[in-house]
């Protein structure tokens, strides 16, 4: 228990001056279905989500859209079994379960080319990286997806080779989760084994959503290697780690699902938790970065 709470000590301390960054207003919305075989035992279940990158004049942010439906959803069945009620002083509540989702997001900014990484592990914490330089292949090949009209792009990245297909007249330079450096936005791109797969679902403008792009400034700043040792001590002992961190620190513990606040705790008698209807694995031995090979 020490171990961990001297940990998540040192990583709280270990804040430095990110976000210098002004909010950067979300012009256009591109929608991927993310696939990845993350469990080589068992191919023909990959992992599914549903992912938007908002994209602005300077910055971008990938995030998942699967985790918002949900958490709108339950909040939904919360909102309406309380107003519907017979007794609003013993509630007992079903609500449906989440399910394994992304709990990363990714901000790129172009002109200081940082790249920031918002993860949950209990708390929100906040990393702070150069932004990574994808050495691309333009090659000749053309595609239409959808209406856009698309040029292909190769590279290798994080131990994977990708085939990418990007779109000039989208003069965005950034693309989902890392992907970035082509001349136009990337509409869709896989790695050769096909076990990493963003595939294009839709572009839309959103210019007059006002929609911001900015990293939490509420988040615990810390460093990506503090943040993996986090994550190696989560991994070894996932019980101690969730006791420590608990009983440690409080902050950057803010809310965005569906919230219990409004409602008198001793006013509900049960709540029970029914299936997901989304069968995403936990288990992750082929993870979307490799090492590479020496």
């Amino acid at each position: 228990m020490k171990t961990f709470t001297v940990l998540l000590i040192s990583i709280c301390f270990s804040v430095y001056n990110a976000l210098a960054q002004t909010p950067d207003l979300a012009i256009a919305k591109t929608t991927y279905e993310f696939t990845h075989i993350r469990d080589t035992t068992n191919r023909t279940k990959p992992y599914k989500e549903t992912m938007v990158l908002l994209s602005g004049r300077n910055a971008s942010v990938y995030r998942s859209l699967t985790k918002q439906q949900q958490e709108e959803k339950m909040a939904n069945e919360i909102a309406n079994q309380v107003k519907g009620a017979a007794d609003p002083n013993h509630l007992s509540l079903t609500i449906t379960g989440g399910g394994v989702i992304s709990n990363e997001e990714y901000y790129q900014y172009t002109a200081p080319k940082k790249l920031y990484t918002e993860e949950k592990i209990i708390n929100f914490y906040l990393t702070e990286e150069s932004l990574p330089v994808i050495n691309w292949t333009i090659q000749n090949d053309t595609l239409s997806i959808g209406t856009l009209h698309c040029q292909k792009a190769t590279a290798h990245f994080k131990g994977r080779d990708y085939e990418a297909w990007f779109c000039a007249d989208i003069p965005f330079k950034n693309g989902p989760w890392k992907l970035n450096g082509l001349p136009g936005l990337i509409v869709q791109a896989a790695d050769v084994k096909k076990e990493v797969v963003f595939k294009f679902m839709g572009f839309e403008d959103i210019s007059q959503s006002k929609q911001t792009i900015q990293p939490p400034a509420d988040d615990i700043k810390t460093q990506p290697k503090e943040l993996a040792r986090l994550k190696e001590a989560r991994d070894k002992d996932p019980q101690g780690f969730m006791k420590s961190a608990h009983g440690s620190f409080s902050g950057g513990s803010r809310n965005t699902g569906p919230s219990f606040a409004n409602i008198d705790p001793n006013k509900i008698s049960s709540i029970n938790i029914t299936r997901s209807d989304n069968l995403n694995s936990k288990t992750n031995n082929n993870p979307i970065e490799l090492p590479e090979k020496k």
